[in-house]
């Protein structure tokens, strides 16, 4: 009984402790707007990014699943994005990996049609081929390419899960067993390659020709050719509400799932947004000649008790996409966040080049990524 007030007590000091912190930093970062230093609300943001409870030990392979499945409340990231929301910072660098927002933008937003002329030279567009070296952060592959930790779970765990195999057994005549969809469908890139940005284009559009759905098309559109059963889902779930757009992809899929229960691989296809002082990133290399744009998989553990399953899968697709294309990939980003990953043994979400990069570096790069994915899947399947 001792014990359990005491872990109460505990609770309740860490509880309060959280709520002071929020409301000292807000009445900071009020002071630092007044006082207009634009380092500080870059500083807090990326502070407050990293703002999580930690993670859990990992679970043992034995252990119930139903065991592993009690959540408790995280208000880590809540808190996080709040202050994110305080700061009015507005870009991040290539390491800080933007969070893909849940709650945020408008309620209702304007039309989003492709612009036909974007030419006014807003800011600058860096290109450049992201390197990286294994260290006690980015942890090497055993097949190849990189990903990085930013939890505490142990890092020789983490490479132990990406050693094994998928949870789930490949028949390649069961039904579909790929569902590519797009949480934010609206997301879009530059007409074509330069090295300037018009602010005035949102990167986002209803045209789907032009915005991530046509990059998931490319994705599929290799999937079928090697004969794979594959589903691309084109429902924009972001537009014209943005607020929710994670609630509505995750009906989405549950409704694909209970209709298909083949499906055991379900990948959410965005592209990233990477800027700072009023440059714009385009993660780009040349493969065979031809501009593609850099991809980055994300893997979250938050509220994802099964998430080993799901970086076992992804690591075997980041190994092949390195091995067949050198440098096409960032490090896998495994951190604490969800993106609706804990509906399936095979979800991911993978960032397909930035807002700075060329419609066709983005597309070109679907078109590699989906060669890699039926490479995965066949080896799989014993093909």
């Amino acid at each position: 009984m001792k014990l359990k007030n005491s872990r109460q007590k505990l609770a309740d000091f860490t509880a309060g402790g959280i709520f002071a912190l929020a409301v000292f930093t807000a009445v900071l970062v009020s002071f630092g707007a007044m006082l207009g230093v634009p380092s500080f609300g870059r500083g807090l943001a990326v502070m407050s990014a990293k703002l999580n409870f930690i993670s859990p030990e990992p679970e043992a392979e034995d252990k119930p699943e139903a065991a592993q499945t009690e959540e408790a409340e995280d208000i880590g990231p809540a808190l996080a994005e709040k202050l994110i929301s305080l700061s009015g910072f507005g870009g991040w660098d290539i390491e800080a990996a933007p969070r893909e927002l849940q709650d945020s933008g408008e309620e209702d937003e304007p039309a989003l049609e492709y612009p036909e002329n974007a030419d006014r030279r807003s800011g600058k567009i860096v290109r450049k081929t992201y390197t990286y070296r294994p260290s006690t952060t980015y942890l090497e592959l055993s097949g190849g390419g990189l990903l990085r930790n930013c939890t505490d779970i142990d890092p020789e765990y983490l490479l132990e899960q990406c050693g094994r195999e998928p949870d789930f057994e490949v028949d390649l005549d069961a039904g579909p067993l790929v569902l590519i969809m797009h949480t934010h469908t609206t997301e879009s890139y530059e007409p074509y390659i330069r090295d300037y940005y018009d602010d005035s284009f949102s990167s986002r559009t209803t045209d789907l020709e032009k915005s991530v759905a046509a990059v998931g098309g490319k994705i599929a559109e290799q999937l079928e050719a090697a004969g794979i059963g594959v589903i691309h889902d084109e429902t924009v779930h972001d537009y014209p509400q943005y607020t929710g757009a994670y609630d509505r992809s995750a009906k989405t899929v549950e409704e694909y799932l209970e209709k298909y229960p083949s499906i055991k691989i379900v990948i959410d296809v965005h592209r990233d947004a990477i800027e700072e002082d009023s440059v714009r990133y385009a993660p780009a290399v040349d493969i065979n000649g031809k501009s593609a744009a850099q991809v980055m998989i994300i893997c979250g553990c938050t509220n994802v008790p099964q998430y080993r399953y799901n970086l076992r899968v992804a690591a075997r697709l980041q190994s092949a996409m390195e091995s067949d294309w050198q440098g096409l990939t960032r490090p896998i980003l495994f951190d604490e966040r969800n993106y609706n990953q804990e509906m399936t043994h095979g979800s991911f979400l993978i960032e397909m080049g930035s807002n700075a990069n060329s419609l066709d570096e983005a597309l070109y790069s679907g078109e590699l990524v989906g060669k890699s994915l039926a490479r995965v899947i066949h080896e799989l399947s014993g093909y």
